[in-house]
C-alpha cells in the first residue's frame, strides 16, 4: 500500500497538476522538471521520455484512488487507459494489473460493463498462464472480487462462483497471509449479501483459520 502521504488530497491534487505541467509542458520546463535527460535530443527520444514519465505517474495517480477511503477507482479510468495504452503500444505482454484496475473502474458504469467484462477475462487468462509478480494477492483477490459480482450481475452464477471458489481456495492456502478484517474488507462488498460478503464464515476458510491457530500454538 502507499505510504500515508500519498493518500491526502492535497497531494494528489498538487500531483495532478504536475502531471499537467509536464504532459502540456515546452521541452525547456521539462528539462527544468527533470523529466528530460540530456541525452535526450531527437523529437523521437523526448517523446518516448515523457511518454514513459507520465505513465509512472497515471499509475501512481490510479493508485491514489485504489487506497481512498473510501475507495475511488471509478476516477482513475482517464489514467488507467493511458496506463494500458502506453503498455500496449510498447509491443510486450500484456500489463496485468493495470487491466484489472481499469475493468474494476468502469465495472458499474452503463454502457461498459461488457468492455468490463472482456478486460477481467482477458486479463485473468494471461495472469493464469504467465503470472504477473507485480499484481500481488491483495490486488488479485480484490479484482476477482469484483468480477465476481459483476458476473453475478448478468446471472452467469457458474462462472462466478469458480472466481469465488479461487478466492477461497487462496484463503486456505494462505490462512496467515492476511488478516481475517483484510480479507473481508479486500472481497466484500456491503451491497453483497452473497459468498463473499460472509467470506470469513466460509466453512472451508473457518477450517483453514482454526487449523492456523492450532499450528500458531504448538509453535509456543
Amino acid at each position: 500500500m502507499p505510504p500515508k502521504h500519498f493518500l491526502t488530497s492535497n497531494f494528489r491534487v498538487a500531483f495532478e497538476d504536475h502531471i499537467a505541467e509536464v504532459r502540456d509542458g515546452s521541452e525547456d520546463q521539462r528539462r527544468e522538471l527533470g523529466v528530460l535527460k540530456p541525452q535526450d535530443t531527437t523529437p523521437e527520444q523526448i517523446e518516448q521520455r515523457v511518454a514513459a514519465y507520465l505513465d509512472k505517474c497515471y499509475w501512481q495517480l490510479s493508485q491514489f484512488y485504489r487506497y481512498s477511503v473510501p475507495c475511488r477507482i471509478a476516477e482513475a479510468e482517464p489514467y488507467l487507459r493511458e496506463v494500458v495504452r502506453f503498455a500496449q503500444a510498447k509491443g510486450g505482454k500484456r500489463d496485468v494489473a493495470p487491466t484489472l484496475y481499469l475493468a474494476v473502474s468502469i465495472q458499474n458504469v452503463p454502457g461498459k460493463e461488457d468492455e468490463a467484462l472482456t478486460l477481467f477475462s482477458e486479463a485473468f487468462s494471461d495472469f493464469e498462464a504467465n503470472g504477473a509478480p507485480a499484481l500481488g494477492p491483495r490486488s488479485e483477490l480484490w479484482a476477482r472480487a469484483h468480477w465476481s459480482r459483476l458476473l453475478r450481475r448478468f446471472e452467469r452464477v457458474q462462472e462466478a462462483q469458480v472466481q469465488e471458489q479461487t478466492i477461497v481456495e487462496w484463503i486456505v492456502e494462505h490462512p496467515m497471509v492476511l488478516p481475517p478484517p483484510k480479507l473481508k474488507a479486500l472481497v466484500s462488498d456491503d451491497a453483497d449479501s452473497g459468498v463473499l460478503n460472509n467470506i470469513l464464515e466460509h466453512p472451508e476458510v473457518l477450517a483453514a483459520f482454526e487449523a492456523a491457530k492450532e499450528k500458531r500454538a504448538r509453535r509456543v
